[in-house]
């Protein structure tokens, strides 16, 4: 068995933007701190056979602050977003955020596509032993693996979805309060 608890991480001012952040080390704002920091006592009570994060600040420092010292890797940032980086979301062509909402059928101009980050993605979960995971990341990711189940949803910051790997289903979801 392979449980995975998918969180994304706190605000940042991109976020705050609307603006695509993609590989882009955008620092967490005060709000995304506190978020994160929020995950503690909602973490507290849970053992974990390993951390994650991406090497984003980002998401890394939502784990430390969550209580975590995560180990680091890229293959769980978000889709490279090319020339869309800092983009805001309204300024984007329609089609382009029709796509983006899809997901399967996305590509970024001079970027990733959504398939090819779920392929990164999935390769580094496949490899992980049986256990508990905890993973730090982003919107991007966990969209790629809750489309797997057919679960394409919006994810907001710091809510955590645990996640059958295995099975390739949503389990549950813990919202804060």
């Amino acid at each position: 068995m392979k449980t995975l608890f998918l969180i994304r991480h706190g605000e940042n001012i991109w976020n705050r933007e609307h603006r695509l952040g993609g590989w882009t080390d955008v620092p967490l704002t005060p709000l995304g701190r506190a978020q994160a920091a929020g995950l503690r006592p909602q973490l507290a009570g849970e053992r974990f056979d390993a951390v994650w994060a991406s090497d984003l600040v980002r998401a890394w420092k939502t784990a430390e602050l969550a209580g975590f010292a995560p180990e680091r890797t890229p293959q769980l940032r978000e889709i490279h977003f090319g020339r869309l980086e800092g983009r805001r979301w309204e300024s984007l062509d329609p089609a382009i955020q029709e796509a983006m909402m899809g997901f399967e059928r996305f590509r970024a101009p001079g970027g990733e596509a959504t398939l090819e980050v779920l392929g990164r993605v999935s390769a580094f979960v496949d490899a992980l032993p049986a256990g508990r995971h905890l993973i730090f990341s982003h919107a991007g990711v966990m969209r790629a693996l809750l489309w797997l189940s057919g679960d394409l949803q919006i994810i907001p910051h710091t809510t955590v979805y645990v996640y059958d790997w295995p099975a390739k289903r949503l389990v549950e979801v813990w919202r804060e309060g």
